[in-house]
């Protein structure tokens, strides 16, 4: 029967396939590929795996959504009105525009040894400073005067989520180009990140009116502790920034990509700062200018499609 069998086969057909078609006989389990969990272990190690883990399931699925739904109940309780609460939350997401800035600053401005652990263990202490004074001060004394206050203290929060957010997705795609892969990592991400937003969802949902919004992000404290204990401890990996002479060339190698992203973020920062600063009229032709700058500068710096892309999004 197996000389049959082997006669059989057609050309490019090897023993395993003839059998799989041959029924009895079983194929040797060792022959098949790694698994896809094998896959991500070996291209990842298991302590970034754990790490993304906590990056993308921890802080910003669950503890970034639990900072960003109970903002409103926040500023609710302190008695503000919507517009204001805009204007603050205008003031809270600056990092989330400056996160151009954080890469370019991480890449060729080393904060320590290493190019991204410096900002991460950096924004690790001013989010738990953030998440510490919105968790513990006292709602009761606080008033409308405070109101820049608390959207600083918000804004401390999303440099946390923001910096480890960028670096993190910046090291494994730098792993993807490197080994090859992409699908594994990429959907272990966004379920870890899904089902973090969906667990803030339903503490968010059960527990915000009976009490208050304070309770919600004690929970991100403990997450952001760890996050810096694991950063110092290395599970990000990443070898030592090379001399300051090699980072200069790097800098002078795209000048105006980097220009960018200054601009971006002075940009961001500008229109939290009209925000504070400016009355309505004065906010929208301070936003509408910045944008189609931003938009226009965007065509001399990136490749077309992708400025095409920012176009778009303007309409």
């Amino acid at each position: 029967m197996k000389a049959d069998s082997a006669e059989a086969m057609e050309p490019g057909m090897n023993a395993n396939s003839a059998a799989a078609i041959e029924p009895g006989v079983k194929v040797d389990s060792a022959d098949a590929g790694p698994s896809r969990l094998q896959k991500l272990r070996r291209s990842f190690g298991d302590p970034f795996l754990g790490y993304l883990g906590l990056t993308y399931f921890g802080l910003k699925g669950l503890a970034f959504s639990l900072v960003s739904t109970t903002m409103l109940p926040y500023f609710q309780l302190m008695g503000f009105s919507g517009t204001h609460f805009q204007l603050a939350e205008v003031v809270a997401r600056i990092p989330w525009s400056m996160k151009g800035w954080i890469g370019v600053s991480s890449d060729v401005f080393p904060l320590g040894p290493f190019h991204k652990r410096g900002y991460l263990q950096l924004s690790s202490l001013v989010g738990i400073a953030g998440l510490a004074g919105l968790a513990l001060i006292p709602l009761q004394g606080l008033d409308k005067s405070n109101v820049w206050y608390v959207a600083l203290l918000f804004c401390a929060s999303n440099v946390f989520f923001a910096t480890f957010d960028l670096l993190c997705e910046g090291k494994y795609s730098e792993i993807i180009r490197e080994e090859g892969g992409g699908s594994e990592v990429l959907t272990m991400v966004w379920f870890s990140l899904q089902l973090g937003a969906l667990v803030a969802a339903l503490l968010v949902g059960l527990l915000v009116d009976a009490h208050g919004p304070q309770p919600m992000l004690l929970p991100c404290l403990p997450l952001a502790l760890l996050a810096l204990w694991r950063t110092s401890k290395g599970d990000l990996p990443e070898e030592k920034a090379r001399s300051w002479k090699s980072l200069r060339l790097k800098l002078y190698s795209e000048p105006e990509l980097f220009q960018l992203a200054g601009v971006m973020a002075l940009g961001g920062l500008g229109l939290a700062m009209s925000a504070v600063f400016l009355g309505r009229t004065h906010r929208g032709i301070f936003a509408f200018t910045v944008s189609g700058g931003l938009v226009l500068y965007s065509f001399k710096t990136l490749p077309r499609t992708l400025a095409k892309c920012n176009l778009c999004t303007c309409f």
